[in-house]
């Protein structure tokens, strides 16, 4: 089985550009088309939020339009840019009903593993947190099953030691949530997005994957200092189930590559 995620695709208004420069939704049509291009085709995509940046009805217009051509089922999590009534609008099939500040917890059974989706947001805050109540229902949908579970959201669990992402936007319940996750053996990841780069962490028995930008990337600013963003390329992440082997994340640059054979290959 085999998972794209698209993360902070940040789709802005039409003739607007996204942190001064980037065209947000010309470039998650170059994701798709990376995406559709792939030998092996995904079986579902998801897209770890901040889809939007300003969670506008007419954005959301822009982000169906840029993923019409996506050949893959595509679901949906929100992000702290996105709107939950929108999301809960356009995509009924998919997401839980619920009022505007209620939540986008979603439990997904995939043919070979099971994705457990929730909500990090907090409405009109670049933070994240989950409440009690959110980790008592995580805890209940992980003692429920037995299946391999991938766990979803947009705010990292851990730290990235980047900036003021860190400390302006960062994740307020990462101890707690590692005490729900450690508790299950058959997590096999959670995956993130919200930062704009990749990063791999051990988290709570199991291990913390954070995608890359579909719209651009935030400098490593590892000493601190202000958010820049750099030319270096966008990109999603592959998660490819295995039954034998469990669950690998391949990072996954976005355009078009050449290849070749090594002499010493030949």
């Amino acid at each position: 089985m085999l998972i794209a995620q698209i993360s902070d695709c940040h789709v802005v208004d039409a003739g607007d550009l996204f942190a001064d420069r980037i065209d947000s939704a010309a470039a998650l049509r170059s994701a798709v088309d990376t995406i559709n291009a792939l030998e092996l085709q995904p079986d579902l995509v998801i897209g770890t939020g901040d889809l939007v940046n300003d969670g506008t009805s007419v954005q959301y217009d822009r982000l169906a339009e840029a993923l019409a051509g996506l050949r893959a089922p595509f679901v949906p999590f929100p992000g702290n840019h996105d709107d939950r009534s929108e999301l809960r609008r356009r995509y009924p099939d998919v997401l839980p009903a619920g009022e505007p500040n209620d939540p986008i917890d979603v439990v997904i059974d995939l043919p070979d593993l099971t994705i457990v989706a929730i909500d990090t947001t907090i409405p009109g805050s670049h933070e994240g947190t989950l409440s009690d109540a959110q980790l008592g229902w995580l805890d209940a949908q992980l003692t429920a099953t037995d299946r391999p579970v991938v766990v979803v959201q947009h705010h990292p669990p851990v730290p990235s030691g980047v900036g003021l992402m860190d400390t302006k936007s960062g994740f307020a319940k990462g101890r707690e949530e590692a005490d729900v996750i450690s508790r299950h053996r058959h997590v096999e990841a959670v995956v993130c997005g919200h930062l704009h780069r990749s990063f791999q962490c051990r988290f709570a028995g199991t291990i913390a994957v954070v995608c890359p930008s579909t719209a651009g990337q935030l400098a490593l600013e590892l000493r601190g200092g202000g958010t820049r963003y750099t030319g270096e390329p966008t990109g999603f992440v592959l998660h490819h189930w295995r039954p034998t082997v469990g669950l690998i994340s391949h990072t996954v640059p976005v355009g078009e590559f050449d290849s070749w054979p090594p002499s010493w290959a030949m």
